[in-house]
């Protein structure tokens, strides 16, 4: 499985893979342009930004993006009882990001509480880590019932939220330790994927899903990759077979 990362998403749709919308918050958080002028920055290979979640609010989100039940919605805290005031407006059978790793904001103390009110038995719901995301945290989402992370999100540095490349050796370590605690999980790594390579790369720690999101800054790379996707439809298997 292919995602297009939020906030690309937003924008992208292609048979390939699926789009991932938000990452919005409960209510609008206005400035995206502004923050997208001051903040995003190119810099030895990554990409950093300060936007901090920067977004209409789910209401628009799910009137003006929210298009398919491909879509995923991806979703994310500000105050306290956020996530299940969330969870009262999302529909029932879409599919759910979970972003608790976001670097620009700041999380309120037990930020995951309520978090686990998306799993309803009809939906994925994923959850998106942060390159700093404790071990502890890790078992105690799995306890809860989750089987899908993203691995992972922008990494926090002094020059901002760090995406990209850079993010390839913090990526694959939190692969290698989700991958240890639960053979059974769908584990989709993120973290300048470009290529093939970059998959197999990432394959060999044991992710077995995909996001791609920097990339999109460059369409012609980004079209070169979607190209080389080859998805092999399920064998339809008669009952006389």
């Amino acid at each position: 499985m292919y995602y297009i990362a939020a906030p690309f998403g937003n924008y992208i749709r292609t048979k390939k893979a699926r789009s991932v919308v938000g990452t919005f918050t409960l209510s609008p958080r206005p400035g995206l342009v502004k923050q997208i002028i001051k903040t995003l920055r190119y810099k030895n290979g990554a990409w950093y930004n300060a936007i901090g979640l920067r977004n209409p609010g789910i209401d628009a989100g799910l009137k003006y993006y929210y298009r398919s039940d491909k879509d995923v919605i991806s979703v994310a805290s500000i105050e306290p009882g956020d996530w299940k005031r969330l969870n009262r407006v999302l529909p029932e059978s879409a599919d759910i990001e979970v972003n608790i790793s976001c670097p620009n904001v700041e999380h309120y103390k037990n930020y995951v509480g309520g978090v686990d009110s998306f799993l309803n038995g009809k939906r994925k719901v994923i959850v998106k880590l942060s390159p700093t995301t404790s071990d502890a945290m890790i078992e105690h989402l799995m306890h809860c019932g989750f089987t899908s992370f993203h691995c992972c999100n922008t990494l926090p540095t002094k020059d901002g939220a760090m995406s990209g490349k850079g993010l390839r050796e913090y990526a694959s370590e939190m692969i290698n330790t989700v991958r240890f605690m639960n053979h059974n999980v769908e584990i989709i790594a993120g973290g300048g994927i470009q290529t093939m390579d970059d998959v197999r790369y990432y394959s060999r720690f044991g992710a077995t899903s995909f996001s791609i999101g920097s990339i999109c800054f460059h369409p012609l790379k980004l079209r070169k990759l979607l190209n080389s996707i080859i998805i092999i439809p399920p064998l339809n298997v008669s009952e006389d077979d």
